[in-house]
């Protein structure tokens, strides 16, 4: 009928982000770079850097040892920065730093770690050790938590010209809800509503708080609720425009993560 359809509203586009505190990401986009695997990261590279500072005067060896050019590091840190991940309260986990001495002579080398309730130096802590040219000193950490929670600690590497600083993580429990990026409604008439249904997984390891909303002329249900850890559920986007022409708005998605 004429009346039902004046003319057609083009193509509105609901497009779906995820926001974390004041900023907003698609939900594509959010999940790459807020909770990609870290420990690929480090295999592709992609990971932070441990902090190398200045030089810094080392005492409790008198050996002499030859000079080295003053942009030159070294020691290469592998991996880079130490990740623990998916571990479970009161169980031990443990992870193995390579110091490897790039110089042609002998260098020392002071490992230490400040005390932790929940991280611990599987070897003699703050002590000198002599790593020979071109080979590689491992070193031990254990992790035990006692709570599903992120944990952060850092460990001090020591050399004749330089203070490199390791960070340590273990990044607890958390709730992962994976929305499509974009909603398309096609031409829709104008003073009638449009439903479509979005399937949400939760594919964290922990049940989401999660609360949604858009703007007029769109609306979603549910707009609160609690999705559990690997559960599924449905999400109604509707459509009622005013007016014709061009719609798009954007739904927000807060949760626990």
């Amino acid at each position: 009928m004429a009346s039902a359809f004046p003319e057609k509203s083009s193509t509105p586009r609901l497009l779906s982000r995820e926001r974390l505190k004041s900023f907003s990401l698609l939900p594509s986009r959010f999940l790459k770079e807020k909770f990609l695997n870290v420990k690929k990261k480090v295999s592709n590279g992609a990971s932070f850097l441990p902090r190398i500072g200045p030089f810094l005067p080392m005492s409790g060896t008198n050996e002499k040892l030859p000079s080295v050019l003053q942009k030159q590091s070294l020691f290469q840190v592998s991996p880079p920065e130490l990740v623990f991940e998916n571990f479970a309260t009161q169980e031990v986990s443990e992870m193995v730093l390579s110091l490897v001495n790039k110089d042609k002579f002998p260098r020392p080398v002071k490992v230490s770690m400040e005390r932790s309730p929940h991280f611990e130096l599987m070897c003699p802590n703050d002590v000198f050790h002599i790593v020979p040219p071109g080979t590689s000193s491992p070193l031990r950490i254990r992790f035990t938590p006692d709570e599903m929670k992120n944990y952060c600690h850092e460990l001090v590497c020591l050399t004749a010209r330089e203070r490199i600083v390791v960070p340590i993580r273990a990044i607890g429990a958390r709730a992962i809800l994976h929305f499509p990026d974009q909603l398309d409604f096609s031409e829709c008439p104008v003073k009638y509503s449009t439903q479509k249904t979005l399937l949400v997984h939760n594919i964290g390891n922990l049940a989401a708080d999660y609360q949604l909303s858009t703007q007029s002329p769109f609306s979603v249900v549910p707009a609160r609720g609690t999705l559990g850890a690997g559960d599924t559920m449905q999400v109604t986007v509707e459509f009622h425009p005013l007016t014709i022409g061009d719609h798009s708005g954007s739904l927000a998605v807060c949760c626990n993560t």
